[in-house]
């Protein structure tokens, strides 16, 4: 699940031609592809801080990473509709070699932006994009019949901060939004989890920013009554995603 959630990156989307002002010819609507650019040969270049949490010891590892996306073919599906396939490479900081990561594609539909990651299917973005605008971006995953991808039932997406400001390295973009995704926990005495997923994207950039969260904490052991004696450490894993540059 961890390599799942991993690389969960790369702003890709797609670009429309907007109609110009002439006479007798109007104008269409901008509802907000512009969001989610995508062409073949598009790249995307970010910083990656990959956090472990492990329950048999408690322990924490951070490993840093830069990413690399790249748009490298277009193609009809099997349901005719217009797919980009992005391939993803990744090294860790410091080292001189990128290695081959994964490949994910991109449907680009009229209504909506879908991402295919390991036969996961996310609707990324719906348009038009509206402030406050919800939609269950999780739709098409059977969380219910695989226990581990039980934590991604019945997340409402939500459109947060639509056309704002926001600055990422130095970077500084005029209009934003934000996608929030999951913001969900529970602390008791005998159970704990955390889930929190976001996104923020740019006008005519895509994806500039990405936290994720998912950990849990099981009861160690019950006394004679029920009664948990104490919660493991936490188990699972944070990924946070910055926009470096878009090469």
């Amino acid at each position: 699940m961890y390599i799942r959630w991993l690389c969960l990156i790369s702003g890709c989307g797609f670009l429309i031609s907007i109609g110009c002002h002439k006479a007798g010819i109007n104008t269409p609507p901008d509802i907000g592809y512009a969001y989610f650019p995508i062409y073949v040969g598009m790249e995307r270049h970010y910083w990656l801080d990959s956090i472990l949490y492990h329950d048999f010891d408690g322990s924490v590892d951070t490993i840093w990473y830069e990413v690399f996306d790249r748009v490298d073919t277009a193609f009809i599906d099997g349901a005719n509709q217009q797919t980009f396939r992005v391939l993803r490479q990744l090294r860790k900081i410091g080292d001189d070699h990128w290695y081959p990561n994964k490949t994910y594609t991109i449907t680009v539909l009229p209504t909506r932006i879908e991402w295919m990651e390991d036969n996961l299917r996310f609707i990324k973005l719906t348009f038009p994009i509206q402030q406050g605008l919800s939609w269950n971006g999780n739709a098409y995953i059977e969380s219910n019949l695989n226990p581990e991808l039980q934590y991604l039932n019945g997340w409402q997406y939500q459109y947060q901060k639509v056309n704002v400001p926001d600055s990422v390295n130095d970077m500084h973009f005029d209009s934003t939004l934000v996608v929030l995704e999951a913001n969900d926990s529970l602390q008791s005495n005998a159970y704990a989890f955390r889930t929190y997923s976001r996104e923020n994207y740019a006008l005519h950039v895509g994806l500039i920013k990405q936290h994720f969260i998912h950990w849990e904490q099981q009861c160690t052991g019950y006394d004679q009554q029920g009664n948990c004696l104490s919660l493991k450490p936490r188990k699972g894993f944070e990924v946070i995603l910055r926009l470096k540059d878009t090469l």
